[in-house]
């Protein structure tokens, strides 16, 4: 039933890259969650009083248009890529497989079992049969023999995966043959070992932006209210994202917050696309976040935030519209902050040294899909720290990133899931 009044509840978000900067797309366009939006055009009234007329105010002039604004968007598996894109420009897509593993922490036993997507294989004392391997003098020796039985085994389920065992291990790890998500559902378990997961985990598609791309895509960006008596849809060309921000706490959803400059807003009675389409929503967790320092986990994190900006011009030009000609982007810029709890070790003594760090900021899934920011060179502040209680004492960086010769970038996001492409 149509209403009388908008609703925030009611609200759509459709977005489609332009081949041409402030040309609409007719068509492709992709439905998208967020949590709100203040995106809007704004055209000022300003004042140049002539003497002689009196003291009444006269008529004002109208400004410059500006169509600028903040987007809160939810951090998921698969819409977040297409903000990314936005940001960096197209990624590197390439098809991961899945891969898991089984410890054995000590020479299985007669009657000992692995199971591998539904197929029991079992270890054996004496000479081994169809799905059997049989025990060796060590166990590093037991895994070598059951890596070539099943490398060998003409078992459909056995034969979608390649196993080995990695140089001074006691570890089967078992990789799917097939690039892709398929492979994790591939099921492991053992009576007797470790196995790493439930499921192989990490098949996919690998997405990788960097910053300081030359040239970053537009967008056409509709926001609208279908469900008014009269609906309108507000449809702003020449979209362009000039900045991400997200923060990183203990609980909760994460989300993040795009600052975006568009050329121009329309007004229009019916929707661009009437069918979009659109990704299926899994947000990450802040309870799954992590804050990584030169690959390992950095221990008493009790919060962060990362930032990043390609800190637009907005081109203006003589123009009768009063709209901007474009919005470059100039240099690109990275910083964030975190807070631990005090030790007065590693990270304060290379602030004080004003030695570079390396750090990533991410989020991950238990299957393998993952969302991670990497920032291969980080400078740190010496970090200001209070003692007000008898509490735990924090001590707060803010951290800015620079180039990186060796990496050939300053940062680099990367997604992991089973989106085939974003181009």
């Amino acid at each position: 039933m149509p209403k009388a009044r908008a609703y925030g509840a009611d609200a759509t978000l459709k977005a489609c890259r332009e081949a041409s900067y402030g040309v609409a797309p007719l068509t492709g366009y992709q439905s998208l969650d967020f949590k709100s939006t203040d995106l809007s055009s704004a055209q000022p009234l300003g004042d140049d009083p002539l003497l002689g007329r009196g003291r009444n105010a006269q008529d004002p002039y109208r400004g410059l248009i500006t169509d600028e604004g903040q987007l809160d968007i939810p951090l998921d598996l698969r819409g977040t890529g297409f903000w990314l894109t936005g940001l960096f420009g197209d990624p590197v897509t390439t098809p991961t497989s899945a891969s898991g593993s089984i410890v054995f922490a000590v020479n299985p036993t007669a009657g000992d079992t692995i199971t591998l997507n539904g197929t029991v294989w079992t270890f054996v004392s004496g000479t081994a049969g169809a799905q059997e391997t049989q025990i060796q003098g060590t166990a590093t020796q037991t895994v070598d023999q059951l890596v070539s039985d099943l490398n060998a085994s003409a078992d459909p389920e056995i034969a979608k995966c390649m196993y080995s065992r990695p140089t001074s291990t006691q570890t089967l790890v078992i990789a799917f043959d097939t690039a892709g998500p398929s492979g994790n559902g591939f099921t492991i378990a053992a009576s007797a070992a470790s196995v790493s997961s439930p499921t192989l985990t990490g098949g996919g598609y690998s997405h990788v932006w960097e910053s300081g791309a030359d040239d970053i895509p537009s967008y056409t960006i509709e926001v609208g209210h279908p469900k008014l008596t009269t609906p309108v849809f507000f449809r702003h060309l020449g979209t362009v994202m000039e900045s991400l921000n997200f923060e990183m706490g203990q609980e909760g959803p994460a989300n993040a917050r795009l600052q975006l400059v568009a050329q121009g807003e329309e007004r229009f009675s019916a929707t661009v696309d009437a069918n979009p389409t659109a990704y299926a929503l899994r947000r990450f967790s802040q309870g799954r976040g992590f804050i990584r320092r030169g690959g390992a986990a950095l221990a008493g994190v009790t919060g962060g935030s990362l930032t990043f900006s390609n800190n637009l011009e907005r081109v203006r030009v003589i123009r009768e519209d009063g709209k901007i000609e474009a919005a470059d982007p100039t240099f690109a810029s990275a910083e964030g902050s975190m807070s631990v709890r005090f030790d007065g070790a590693t990270l304060v003594a290379e602030a004080a040294n004003g030695d570079p760090v390396g750090l990533e900021y991410g989020f991950t899934f238990p299957e393998g899909y993952a969302l991670r920011f990497e920032l291969p060179r980080v400078f740190l502040p010496k970090p200001k720290y209070a003692v007000s209680g008898p509490g735990g004492v924090e001590a707060s960086f803010d951290w800015r990133a620079a180039y990186d010769d060796s990496e050939g970038t300053m940062l680099r996001a990367h997604l992991l899931n089973d989106v085939t492409s974003y181009t």
